[in-house]
């Protein structure tokens, strides 16, 4: 990987990050004022949110490292639940 991957990939986590973060919070804020339930849905936005990077950042890492470890696993077919034809 050269530095402009590496860059490219460090960005993309990050504005996933925040984007995944950040806009579920808000509108659990601008819920809360508007309905005046305070802690509730603010909480809800940033669990939701952090959900949302979490899962937003492995599909980034996955995505990243599957070209590392190939296309085809090295596993034997009852190692990865498949049974061999008899």
């Amino acid at each position: 990987m050269d530095k402009r991957e590496a860059l490219s990939l460090a960005l993309n986590l990050g504005w996933t990050m925040f984007f995944s973060l950040v806009i579920p919070l808000l509108v659990g804020i601008w819920l809360d004022r508007k309905l005046g339930t305070l802690p509730l849905f603010t909480l809800i936005g940033a669990v939701l949110g952090v959900l949302a990077a979490t899962v937003g950042v492995a599909r980034i890492a996955i995505r990243s490292f599957q070209p590392a470890a190939g296309e085809e696993s090295e596993q034997p077919a009852e190692a990865n639940g498949e049974e061999e034809p008899k």
